[in-house]
């Protein structure tokens, strides 16, 4: 172990250099997520804000495998840079299960040969091959995991037997893995007890206001936009039944996004020429529909277990706009967001309906709502406050039941 003095901060996270995204999209053969991309820059930045240096990151590239989901059979070990920080990208065979094993055999290879007594390592999300590498570190190296999404509720979509069974398997091994964890940040209070925080340091932070995602341009039509994930489990079915009941002719429903419903969304274009779909599409790209379109919309239900441990990073991004935004109300949403969102008082399509309706019929009102929403998280939830919130809470004493 490096024995220098000056602790440092290392960032463990699933990153790709921002300027590489289109790279990535272009040789990725299945739909790659922008939002925990997102979610890590920022903070990163953020904390880079606070302590005033750059940050040391060890990252492994969030790709698919080889050859269905990416066209890559081997990723290099490489370095790049973050400004004057080192960027250490650990490599692999691309391959099912070979992939994993690489990448926790290399990390526990490379972390002690870099880290020093009293660094602290932020780990990004409950990643199997980082906590493999992580359990083994003396304990004068303080570890804080952000989670993001319990590990029980990764792939909801999978419907594999055999990929469930394996799921599990691993989850159990997660849970054990996270005993080493000095510290969390959660999205939501509710993941305390399944993370088994106990009297563990913890902290809220429901995500990141970015400042790029801030618009607050007059609508260019009525226009309702859904942008993100196209599964049915998430509302969007609730979505397009509400949309069929609206019969405003002038209203335009646009979505953006990959998943299941794609088919159903594809036949409801052709037969309702309002609706357009635009596929997935870039961030910027995103940002751009945002800003012309009159209402944000997220139809996803208070229905199961997930909503309670989930903050949906696109409320972030809706508010950012400075568009009204209209959903339903989330248990995972603290009671200081309610003055700002458009809640659909029933879970119903009708309901929803009815609501989206109000507020296109209702523009003053919605866009003085909409620019309440924006100066609220731009204010409060931006890079630099959750930053500094997280630098704070790091080098505060580990006292039971700390929470920031």
């Amino acid at each position: 172990m490096n024995n220098q003095s000056t602790p440092r901060m290392v960032f463990l996270g699933p990153l790709y250099p921002p300027d590489e995204e289109q790279l990535i999209l272009e040789k990725s053969r299945i739909k790659v997520s922008n939002a925990p991309g997102v979610f890590q820059w920022n903070l990163i930045r953020g904390m880079e804000e606070a302590v005033g240096r750059n940050l040391e990151i060890v990252n492994v590239l969030p790709v698919g495998t080889w050859p269905n989901a990416y066209t890559q059979a081997v990723l290099p070990d490489r370095v790049w840079h973050n400004g004057s920080a080192a960027c250490r990208e650990v490599g692999c065979l691309n391959l099912p299960f070979l992939k994993q094993a690489i990448r926790a055999a290399k990390t526990s290879k490379l972390l002690p040969k870099m880290l020093r007594s009293g660094d602290h390592i932020i780990l990004y999300s409950a990643y199997m091959p980082f906590l493999r590498a992580l359990k083994k570190l003396p304990k004068d190296i303080q570890i804080t995991a952000i989670i993001t999404d319990l590990p029980e509720f990764y792939d909801l979509e999978q419907t594999s037997t055999l990929r469930k069974t394996l799921r599990s398997l691993q989850n159990r091994l997660i849970y054990r893995y996270l005993q080493r964890v000095d510290r969390f940040v959660l999205l939501t209070e509710q993941m305390r007890k399944p993370l088994r925080v106990g009297d563990r340091p913890w902290m809220l932070m429901e995500g990141i206001c970015s400042a790029e995602s801030a618009a607050g341009e007059a609508p260019q039509e009525r226009a309702i936009l859904y942008s993100g994930t196209l599964h049915y489990q998430f509302g969007i079915q609730n979505l397009l039944e509400a949309f069929r009941q609206l019969q405003d002719p002038s209203a335009r429903l646009w979505i953006c996004g990959s998943g299941e419903a794609e088919t159903e969304i594809l036949a409801l274009c052709e037969s309702d020429p309002r609706v357009t779909f635009y596929g997935f599409l870039s961030q910027r790209d995103v940002a751009a529909l945002r800003s012309r379109a009159a209402v944000l919309v997220n139809p996803r239900t208070n229905e199961g277990d997930y909503t309670r441990y989930s903050f949906p990073s696109k409320t972030m991004e809706y508010m950012a706009s400075g568009k009204p935004v209209v959903m339903y109300r989330l248990d995972g949403i603290p009671q200081e967001y309610d003055p700002f969102l458009y809640y659909v008082p029933d879970e119903t399509p009708a309901s929803l309906s009815r609501m989206l309706a109000h507020v296109l019929d209702h523009p003053k009102e919605a866009q003085e709502k909409g620019r309440r929403a924006q100066a609220f998280v731009l204010e409060n939830k931006n890079r630099s406050a959750q930053g500094r919130r997280l630098v704070d809470f790091l080098a505060a004493s580990p006292t039971p039941e700390s929470k920031a």
